[in-house]
């Protein structure tokens, strides 16, 4: 299994690519559809899913448009269906003020719900960690885990949004993503990878 990422649109987001021998899952569609079709021209491995860890308006940019383009289903906690349609909810209705449209998608995703799961011969753990949203997925593979907006290196996702909760977030945390071993890779929705073992020390956790 490899992971590999592009860096997409104004949050600065990551939309991740999970490749096994023959095909390719996209994780989080965050924007720039040409480019996420130019990464998956390169990879030269057919688009079998979509997952989304969650679906605040950084992360579903170009969801209509990759889902549209491969054909593909689109899985996400059923907590946020209705976030999809509603730019109170993505965040999106807050970025009017500054000059940028509002996010709404169509799709008509497949929920997922916690626990061992395999789509499309990907084989993987899922892990509702809410907190950031109420819907936040972890994805948690062999070598690796995705955590969207749970947990950045040396930070944690903000709280002040719709259904988000400091105290519930950093419950996902420790009971979730720190139960998982200390150097699985863990990689986030903004920024670098991280791992367990190196956010023992993590301010916005520890105090």
């Amino acid at each position: 299994m490899r992971i590999s990422k592009l860096t997409l649109g104004i949050a600065d987001t990551n939309t991740y690519f999970i490749e096994n021998d023959q095909d390719l899952i996209i994780v989080d569609p965050a924007s720039d559809s040409d480019l996420i079709i130019k990464k998956v021209n390169q990879i030269n491995k057919p688009v079998k899913a979509i997952l989304l860890t969650h679906a605040h308006f950084d992360h579903i940019g170009a969801l209509d448009d990759i889902a549209q383009h491969y054909d593909v289903p689109v899985y996400m906690h059923r907590e946020e269906f209705d976030f999809l349609t509603d730019p109170e909810k993505n965040g999106s209705a807050k970025l009017v003020p500054r000059g940028f449209e509002k996010v709404t998608s169509q799709v008509q995703p497949k929920p997922l719900d916690e626990g061992n799961t395999e789509i499309e011969g990907f084989k993987f753990k899922v892990l509702h960690t809410p907190g950031h949203s109420s819907g936040s997925l972890t994805y948690v593979f062999d070598d690796f885990a995705v955590v969207g907006d749970t947990l950045f290196k040396q930070g944690i996702g903000r709280t002040d949004l719709y259904k988000s909760d400091y105290e519930t977030l950093i419950d996902s945390i420790k009971d979730k993503l720190f139960e998982l071993e200390d150097d699985l890779p863990l990689f986030p929705g903004h920024g670098e990878y991280t791992t367990a073992a190196e956010e023992e020390n993590n301010p916005f956790i520890n105090g």
